[in-house]
C-alpha cells in the first residue's frame, strides 16, 4: 500500500502526467482577478456579438503544474493565448493550447511549470482574446428583442447561475472560487445599421466615463467588484431608461424600455415598502447593500431571479410590470413574493455589504429568506395602513407549510441537513420547495411554540450581532436557546428550541400524530402516538420528531392547559389527562405545527358535528388544517371516504379564503402518485366537491369587489370549480372566452388561466396563440402544465370499482329507495349519465325486493 501511494505521488509530481494534472487543476490554480474589456455589437437585423480581451490573474497552489485548464463554451478564440510571468510568456510555442468546445475546456500547455505561490509569491496573467456570437437561445448570455415605440430593438443580458459563466467568458468555473471582477466596456457610437445602446450595468458601480470623440468609442470603466463567484457575475447592455427611489441608505433602480417605465411604478413602490420594513425590523440604518440595487426587466419569460444576485437583479418583465388589463392577481402575488424573497436574501448577506456576512449552510439561508419574505408580505398587507403591532403569519404560513408537505412525504426525500454546505445554486430544482418552504415552516412552528415576540427579538439580536461574520446552523440554534431561555434553560418538559430544530432538520419527511381519547375515565385520557406520514404503506414507520404540541378543546371551562399548552412528544406514546366533558380535542392550534393529526372515530364525528352546526366556533386556521389533513389522510388510506366526507360536508357553509385554499391544496393531494385513488373514487370526490363549491362560486362570481385578497380568493375558487368540471363554471369560462374572441369584451386577467385551461381541455377547443403577449403566454403555459399533470394522473390511476348499492330488506310491497347522496350528482353538476344511474339503481332495488319476497 505504501509503494502504491509513493507511485501515485510520483505521477502527480511528474511534468508529463497531464491527465493526472488536469484532474487536480481546479484545486491547484486559483483565480485572483478577472479583467474584462468588452466591445458589444448589436445590429438592427438582430445579429449580435461581442469582442472581449480577458486577463485572468491566477496563482498556483501546487508545484509542477504544466497545464492550465479553463472552462469555456461556444466562443471563438482570436489570437494565441498567453500566460505571462511579468513580461515573459511561458506558453509552449509548439503546443500552445487546445479548445475542446464539446467538453467546454481550454487546455493551456506551458513550457515551464508554475511556481507555487506559497513559496515564490508569483502571480500569472492569462490573456485571451475572443469573440462571442449571440442569439435569443444562447446560454449564459443572450440577446432579447423588444418593442419600444413601435421599433424593434435588442439587449444583452446574462443569467450565469448555476454553471453558465463559461458561456460568457473563459474562467475557472468552480463555485467555491471567488475573485475580483473589473469591467471596461466600449460603447459604439450611432452608426447606420447598428443599434446604439446607452445603458450598461455590471456587478459594480461606475468609476468613470469617456464620452464619444468624433467617430471613436465611448468608454465606461467600473470599480473593482467585491470578491464573488463566477455565478454571481452580471452584465447588461441595452437602450433602456430607468427610474429610482431612495429608501434611507438604499437605492432601488428599475431598468426598462422608456415607453414602458410607468408600468414598473408598482414594483418600485413595493420594493420601497419591503426595504422600509427590513429597516424597521432590524432597527438599524445599515444599508442592505453597498451601492444601488439595479432591477432589470427582461422582455422574456424567465424563471424568477438568480438567487445569488445582489445588485444586478434580472427577471421577466411579466414578473415586474403591472398592467391593469393584463396582469392577473396571481401574477401580482408571484412578483411580490419573488422580490420580497430576493431582498430578504440580500439583507441576510451579500458580497456588497460593507462588512460581509457569510452563511455556511446556504439551504438554511434560503429557508430564512423565505420565512422573512412571507413575514414582510404579511406586514405589507397589500399596502393597507396598519397598526404598529406585528401581524401574525397566518395565511402565508399555511401556504408555505402545505407547499412543503406536498413534496416532503416520499421516502427518497432527503433530510435538510443532507444539503450541508452545498451552495443553493447547486441544489436540484426539484428540491426547491423542500429547502425553502420546509425550513420556513419549521421556523414558523418554533415561533408559535416559544412565542412570536420572543422569537423575533432573538432573530433580530442574532442577525445584527453576526454582521461581517459567519453564520452557521449550530451557532444560530445556540443563540436561539440563549435568547429564549425559560425555566433554567428548559421548556415545560425539558425541550429547547435547538432540540426541536435538530429533530426536524436531521430527519426527512414529517409525522402524523394519532390521537385516541379514552372517554371511560375522569379526567379523560388522551393518547398521542407519532409515525411518519406517507402515501406509501411500506414507508409508514415509527418516527422520532420532537413535536411541539398545542391544542384546543370544545368545552374549556376546566381545561388544564388550553391557554398556553407547551410540551413536546417524541417516539414514545404520550398520554395526558384532560377534561373534555364529552367534547372534542383539536391538536395543532393555529395550524403552525409541521405535522398532520388523525383522530379516533368518535372525535372525528364530534368535529364534523360542530363544523355542520357552528363551524365558526373553531378558528379558521384550525378549520383549514382539519380540511387539509382529512383529505391527505384519506388519500393515504388512513381515513375512510365516508368519514372524510362527513367532516367536509359543511364546506358549502364555508366562506373563509384560508380554509378554501387549504381545501384546494388538499384536493390536489388526491392525485398524488402512490395515493389510494381510482378513477371512480376520484369522480365521486369531484361530484362531492361540486356540491360544496357551488355556494361560494355563485357568491364570488357575481361579486364586483376588487380588493387583492378577494380577487385572489375569486380566482382560486373559479379555477378549482372548473378543474372539478363544475358545469356553471365551464359555461361561464366558455362565454368569457367567446366574448374576448368576438371582441365584445376584454377578458378579466384573473379568469384568463382558467379560460385557457377550459378551452385546451376540451376536445373541440382551439386556443389561437399567434398574438399572445407574455402575460397571456405565462398563463397558457401554467394551464398546459395543469392539463398534463391531470392526464398523467388519469393515465396511471386504476379504474377501480363503484361502491356497492344498499340492499333493502323489506316484507312489504316493492318500493323504490333513494340512493345515498355520495353516489348521486345534482342536476346542476351532472348530465344524462346521472339520470341513468338513478334509473339503474331503482331497477336493481326493485329486482332485489322481488327476489326476497
Amino acid at each position: 500500500m505504501l509503494l502504491f501511494f509513493v507511485a501515485m505521488l510520483f505521477l502527480c509530481s511528474s511534468s508529463n502526467a497531464y491527465l493526472i494534472e488536469e484532474e487536480c487543476l481546479n484545486y491547484t490554480i486559483y483565480p485572483v482577478q478577472y479583467d474584462l474589456t468588452i466591445i458589444p455589437h448589436i445590429f438592427k437585423d438582430g445579429t449580435a456579438y461581442f469582442d472581449c480581451d480577458l486577463i485572468i490573474t491566477v496563482i498556483s497552489n501546487a508545484p509542477n503544474v504544466n497545464v492550465i485548464e479553463l472552462d469555456a463554451k461556444e466562443i471563438k478564440i482570436k489570437e494565441t493565448v498567453k500566460v505571462l510571468n511579468g513580461a515573459y510568456d511561458i506558453v509552449n510555442q509548439y503546443r500552445p493550447y487546445e479548445f475542446d468546445n464539446k467538453r467546454g475546456k481550454i487546455y493551456i500547455y506551458l513550457k515551464e511549470p508554475l511556481r507555487q505561490y506559497s513559496m515564490s509569491k508569483t502571480q500569472y496573467l492569462i490573456r485571451i482574446s475572443y469573440v462571442k456570437y449571440l442569439n435569443s437561445e444562447s446560454d449564459g448570455i443572450f440577446i432579447v428583442p423588444f418593442e419600444d415605440n413601435g421599433k424593434t430593438e435588442y439587449l444583452y443580458t446574462t443569467r450565469l447561475s448555476p454553471n453558465k459563466a463559461k458561456y460568457f467568458f473563459p474562467c475557472l468555473d468552480n463555485p467555491q472560487f471567488e475573485a475580483i471582477f473589473k469591467f471596461r466596456v466600449y460603447i459604439l457610437p450611432s452608426r447606420p445599421g447598428i443599434q446604439f445602446c446607452n445603458t450598461t450595468v455590471v456587478v459594480a458601480n461606475e468609476l468613470k466615463r469617456e464620452d464619444f470623440k468624433g467617430d471613436s468609442y465611448g468608454i465606461i470603466e467600473f470599480i473593482p467588484s467585491p470578491q464573488i463567484g463566477v455565478y454571481q457575475v452580471g452584465f447588461h447592455h441595452s437602450n433602456f431608461a430607468s427610474r429610482q427611489i431612495k429608501v434611507l441608505n438604499d437605492t432601488i433602480i428599475i431598468w426598462a424600455p422608456l415607453s414602458n417605465l410607468p408600468q414598473y411604478t408598482y414594483i418600485l413602490q413595493f420594493g420601497q415598502s419591503i426595504i422600509t420594513l427590513i429597516h424597521q425590523y432590524s432597527r438599524t440604518n445599515r444599508p442592505v447593500v453597498n451601492g444601488p440595487i439595479n432591477i432589470v426587466a427582461v422582455p422574456k419569460i424567465l424563471n424568477g431571479y438568480e438567487i445569488e444576485s445582489w445588485n444586478l437583479l434580472t427577471n421577466s418583465d411579466t414578473r415586474l410590470a403591472y398592467i391593469n388589463e393584463y396582469t392577473s392577481i396571481k401574477q401580482m402575488e408571484v412578483m411580490m413574493f419573488e422580490l420580497a424573497q430576493q431582498l430578504s436574501r440580500i439583507w441576510l448577506g451579500n458580497p456588497g455589504e460593507v462588512e460581509r456576512t457569510r452563511w455556511k449552510e446556504e439551504w438554511f439561508k434560503e429557508g430564512v429568506a423565505t420565512y422573512f419574505a412571507y413575514y414582510y408580505l404579511t406586514q405589507h398587507n397589500h399596502g393597507k395602513p396598519r397598526s404598529n403591532y406585528r401581524l401574525p403569519l397566518t395565511t402565508y404560513g399555511l401556504k408555505m407549510k402545505h407547499r412543503a408537505m406536498s413534496v416532503d412525504w416520499h421516502h427518497s426525500t432527503p433530510a435538510l441537513i443532507s444539503f450541508n454546505r452545498t451552495l443553493a445554486i447547486e441544489i436540484p430544482v426539484r428540491y426547491k420547495d423542500l429547502f425553502t418552504m420546509k425550513t420556513a415552516s419549521i421556523l414558523w412552528m418554533v415561533e408559535n411554540w416559544i412565542g412570536s415576540q420572543k422569537f423575533h427579538q432573538a432573530m433580530i439580536n442574532y442577525i445584527n450581532s453576526r454582521r461581517g461574520r459567519y453564520i452557521s446552523l449550530d451557532d444560530f440554534m445556540a443563540s436561539l436557546d440563549h435568547d429564549t431561555v425559560e425555566c433554567f434553560n428548559q421548556f415545560f418538559n425539558g425541550s429547547t428550541a435547538s432540540r426541536v430544530l435538530n429533530s426536524w432538520f436531521y430527519q426527512s419527511g414529517y409525522p402524523v400524530v394519532e390521537v385516541k381519547v379514552f372517554r371511560d375515565r375522569t379526567p379523560n385520557a388522551i393518547q398521542l402516538k407519532q409515525r411518519k406520514f406517507s402515501f406509501d404503506v411500506q414507508n409508514r414507520v415509527d418516527s422520532n420528531y420532537l413535536i411541539p404540541i398545542s391544542y384546543i378543546v370544545q368545552n374549556n371551562e376546566n381545561c388544564y392547559n388550553c391557554h398556553m399548552p407547551r410540551f413536546t412528544i417524541g417516539s414514545q406514546t404520550y398520554t395526558f389527562g384532560e377534561n373534555l366533558n364529552g367534547g372534542w380535542i383539536i391538536l395543532n392550534r393555529n395550524a403552525s405545527g409541521y405535522y398532520r393529526v388523525n383522530y379516533d372515530n368518535d372525535t372525528w364525528k364530534l368535529i364534523a358535528k360542530t363544523l355542520r352546526e357552528h363551524h365558526l366556533s373553531i378558528d379558521e386556521l384550525n378549520r383549514a388544517q382539519i380540511v387539509n389533513d382529512v383529505l391527505a389522510l384519506y388519500a393515504a388510506g388512513d381515513v375512510r371516504d365516508d368519514a372524510a366526507m362527513e367532516v367536509l360536508d359543511y364546506l358549502n357553509l364555508e366562506l373563509s379564503p384560508v380554509v378554501w385554499d387549504a381545501a384546494v391544496s388538499g384536493f390536489d393531494l388526491l392525485k398524488t402518485e402512490g395515493g389510494h385513488m381510482t378513477k371512480i373514487s376520484y369522480e365521486e370526490w369531484q361530484n362531492f366537491m361540486r356540491k360544496k363549491v357551488s355556494t361560494i362560486y355563485r357568491r364570488l362570481k357575481d361579486d364586483i369587489e376588487q380588493r387583492p385578497e378577494i380577487r385572489l380568493f375569486r380566482s382560486d375558487i373559479i379555477e378549482f370549480a372548473c378543474s372539478i368540471k363544475y358545469r356553471p363554471c365551464l359555461d361561464d369560462m366558455w362565454r368569457i372566452y367567446g366574448d374576448q374572441e368576438k371582441g365584445l369584451q376584454r377578458m378579466n386577467p384573473d379568469y384568463r388561466q382558467c379560460c385557457y385551461y377550459v378551452v385546451m381541455n376540451d376536445a373541440n377547443g382551439n386556443l389561437a396563440s399567434d398574438n399572445f403577449n407574455r402575460f397571456e403566454l405565462d398563463d397558457k403555459s401554467h394551464a398546459e402544465h395543469k392539463i398534463r399533470e391531470e392526464n398523467r394522473f388519469l393515465y396511471r390511476v386504476p379504474i377501480g370499482h363503484p361502491r356497492p348499492l344498499p340492499i333493502i330488506m323489506s316484507t312489504s310491497a316493492p318500493t323504490t329507495e333513494i340512493i345515498p347522496s355520495s353516489t348521486l350528482i345534482p342536476a346542476e353538476c351532472g348530465g344524462a349519465e346521472n339520470s341513468l344511474v338513478s334509473v339503474y339503481s331503482v331497477v336493481i332495488v326493485f329486482i332485489i325486493n322481488i327476489i326476497i319476497m
